[in-house]
């Protein structure tokens, strides 16, 4: 039995359309299915908890092989909601604006060449699921307490989740999802973000190693896959299966070069440029001088003075 959710509104409405598209390959070939909407912020981990808890109350141990039809950020929520990684299967059917995961791995962005390829079960693999644990969070000016979060693609600190927070509060990129432009608000929100930005102090430790001072940090991002924010390939070198993380940190760049260096990321070659570092490690500390915001999969709850990023030890089953 496979069990649908469905984000209808991902990419102003084309999650609905698609599902139509899914739904339709489904009666026709009698294949047995469940279907569940979101209709909220984190309805998604909800709906996967609520499944695995029926599972568990039936007493019947099976696998249960959940298609998230969605963007990134559904895909997130949805891992969310995971207790037991061994009782979960996750397949994916991309419908958003960024499809980062879908593009790291290849799938098909035709919802029926994706849903082909999960029922011959065409890729079986067992991949890493990052960990943010939050250090000093603030919220309206004052400091709170946050649960930690999972990410599938990526977490990011400084200016991405900036761009990210921005665009969740915008009008623009559901305008230019109506016409298919939806990346044109990336681009937009990126320049405003860089004139506003403000970039600060900090420091960088891998795994428990002695901190490395950074000077001017504009953002960090630890990857599980190559590519965040729509395409850009800020780790080329990161896969999925390693229990490692990648990381690209950009610091001490002057925001008239920045304009020339980060177009080189859609292929991977900032890491080229000066004030460009990578690095690969288990886990990582990173500390701001002020509060910034966080990033996982796009999503941004908050801003934070510090982050730890590291491994799950369980292992996400995909089936794509």
């Amino acid at each position: 039995m496979y069990n649908f959710i469905v984000n209808p509104v991902s990419r102003s409405g084309r999650g609905g359309i698609y599902w139509k598209r899914v739904e339709a390959v489904l009666k026709k070939r009698n294949i047995p299915y469940h279907v569940f909407f979101t209709k909220r912020a984190g309805h998604a981990g909800e709906l996967v908890k609520r499944l695995e808890e029926k599972m568990k109350q039936s007493h019947h141990r099976i696998n249960l092989h959940v298609i998230i039809l969605g963007g990134d950020g559904t895909v997130n929520e949805a891992v969310q909601g995971i207790t037991d990684f061994h009782a979960i299967t996750l397949s994916y059917i991309p419908t958003g604006s960024s499809n980062d995961l879908a593009r790291d791995l290849g799938i098909s962005r035709k919802p029926e060449e994706a849903l082909e390829d999960i029922l011959q079960k065409k890729h079986d693999c067992y991949m890493d699921v990052g960990l943010l644990k939050y250090k000093e969070v603030f919220a309206e000016g004052r400091e709170i307490s946050l649960p930690d979060r999972r990410f599938v693609v990526g977490c990011g600190m400084g200016y991405d989740a900036a761009v990210c927070a921005e665009l969740l509060g915008s009008g623009l990129k559901e305008k230019l999802n109506k016409i298919g432009l939806g990346k044109l608000s990336y681009l937009g929100i990126a320049l405003k973000g860089l004139i506003q930005a403000r970039f600060v102090n900090g420091s960088l430790s891998l795994d428990g190693k002695e901190p490395i001072p950074v000077k001017g940090l504009i953002f960090m991002v630890g990857m599980i896959h190559r590519y965040e924010g729509g395409g850009f390939m800020f780790c080329p070198a990161a896969i999925a299966d390693d229990g490692m993380l990648d990381f690209c940190l950009a610091a001490g760049i002057s925001k008239p070069r920045i304009l020339r260096v980060l177009p080189t990321a859609f292929k991977g070659r900032h890491l080229g440029h000066r004030g460009v570092e990578s690095y690969r490690a288990r886990e990582a500390l990173l500390k701001t001088e002020l509060p910034l915001w966080v990033h996982t999969d796009g999503e941004v709850e908050a801003r934070a003075r510090a982050i730890h990023l590291s491994v799950c030890e369980s292992k996400l089953h995909m089936i794509y």
